[in-house]
C-alpha cells in the first residue's frame, strides 16, 4: 500500500482534474469565488479577488501578514474559540461532545490521538461502530511528536494542542457537501468576522489512519486556519474501496484560531498568556521584540514538513530579517522564544 504522503499526492492529481466532483464548487461560485492556479507552487485555489495570482500559503504569499494587523473583526481568547464555535454549530444541528483520551487505545493504527478524527478511526469511520452522534463537534486534545522540530521556530506549532473537529458520519443519501462547506464558511465569516476578500480556499487531499479523500484548506494572510476533509475511501491490501458511509473531517487548531484572531506575535502568546508571563518573570528572560517583529512574518518558511532545503530557508529568512544566519539562529532560538 502507498504511504499516507504518497496516497495524498496521487489522489490530489485525480481531484484536481475533476473539481466539480470532489469540491463544493456550486457553493464557492455562488459566493463569488473563482478557481485559480498559484503562479508559484501551481496549487489550485479559490478567491473572490480577481487579481489574486498566488495561493494563501505563507511561502507563496509573503509570510504571515496578520501579526499586529489581523483582518478578523472578532478577537477571541483561547477559551472563547471553542465556546463560540460549539455554540454556532449546535445551531447547525451538531452535538458538542467531550474529548477522547490522548492515548488512542481503541485505534490499532496509532498510539496517540493525533487529530480529532482519530477518535473515530477505524471502526466508526468504517461504519462498524455507531458514532456518539451523526453530526458532532469535539475539542480533541492531540499529541504530535513529529512537530517537535517546528516548536519554537515557526511560532505556529505545538507538540500538544486542541484540534476542534466538525464531523459527520452519515448515509450517502444524507450527504450534502455544499452544506457542510457552507457551515465552515459561516464560521470564518461570522465566528471570526472575516470578509470573503480575506479568505482563500485551497484544493488539496488528505490521507491518514487508512483513509483518504479530497479536502479544502482555508487560509487568511499567510496562515492556514483549518482544513475540511471529505473522507471517501479506505486503503486496503486489495486496493482502495469506497467507505460505506460519508465522513466529514474538519480540523481546526483552537490555539491557532485564537492566535490569528488576536494577531499577537506567536501562538504561545495567544494560548498561554499567563504561563508566558510567569516564565518570563521566573527566568528573567525578555523577548527581543524588534527581532521578533522582523522574524515572525517569515517563520512559516522554516516549517520542516514543507521545506526541502532547510539551510537555504534559514538563509532566506535571515536575509529578510537583515542578520547573519548564525546570529539570527542564536537570537531566535535562545532569546526570541
Amino acid at each position: 500500500m502507498l504511504s499516507d504522503k504518497e496516497q495524498k499526492k496521487e489522489f490530489k492529481k485525480i481531484a484536481s482534474k475533476n473539481p466539480e466532483k470532489y469540491y463544493a464548487v456550486g457553493y464557492l461560485k455562488k459566493e463569488g469565488f473563482s478557481r485559480k492556479q498559484c503562479s508559484k507552487c501551481e496549487k489550485y485555489f479559490w478567491s473572490v479577488n480577481n487579481n489574486q495570482k498566488v495561493c494563501g500559503d505563507s511561502v507563496c504569499s509573503g509570510g504571515f501578514r496578520f501579526i499586529g494587523n489581523t483582518p478578523a473583526k472578532n478577537k477571541l481568547s483561547y477559551l472563547d474559540v471553542w465556546k463560540e464555535f460549539s455554540s454556532m454549530f449546535k445551531k447547525f444541528g451538531y452535538t458538542p461532545i467531550k474529548r477522547y483520551p490522548v492515548v488512542a487505545r481503541w485505534n490499532p493504527t496509532m498510539e496517540y490521538t493525533i487529530a480529532s478524527i482519530a477518535a473515530f478511526q477505524p471502526f466508526v469511520v468504517s461504519g462498524e461502530v455507531k458514532p456518539p452522534a451523526k453530526k458532532l463537534v469535539i475539542p480533541q486534545f492531540c499529541l504530535r511528536f513529529i512537530d517537535i522540530d517546528n516548536v519554537g521556530i515557526t511560532g505556529a506549532h505545538n507538540t500538544g494542542f486542541v484540534m476542534i473537529g466538525q464531523h459527520q458520519f452519515v448515509e450517502r443519501k444524507e450527504w450534502d457537501q455544499n452544506k457542510v462547506f457552507g457551515e465552515i464558511h459561516q464560521w470564518l465569516r461570522k465566528g471570526l468576522g472575516l470578509p470573503n476578500e480575506e479568505i482563500i480556499f485551497h484544493e488539496d487531499a488528505w490521507a491518514g489512519g487508512g483513509n483518504f479523500g479530497p479536502c479544502m484548506e482555508f487560509f487568511s494572510r499567510g496562515v492556514e486556519i483549518g482544513n475540511q476533509v471529505y473522507m471517501m475511501y479506505e486503503q486496503t491490501p486489495d486496493g482502495n474501496k469506497e467507505l460505506n458511509i460519508k465522513v466529514l473531517d474538519m480540523g481546526m487548531g483552537q490555539e491557532r484560531c485564537a492566535w490569528f484572531s488576536q494577531g499577537c506575535a506567536t501562538i504561545y502568546d495567544a494560548a498561554f498568556p499567563k504561563v508566558m508571563e510567569s516564565l518570563y518573570k521566573k527566568t528573567g528572560l525578555k523577548t527581543d521584540e524588534k527581532l521578533m517583529a522582523k522574524y515572525i512574518p517569515y517563520a512559516g518558511y522554516l516549517n520542516v514538513d514543507e521545506v526541502e532545503d532547510l539551510e537555504k530557508a534559514w538563509k532566506f529568512v535571515a536575509s529578510k530579517v537583515g542578520m547573519d544566519v548564525s546570529l539570527m539562529l542564536v537570537g531566535v532560538i535562545i532569546l526570541g522564544f
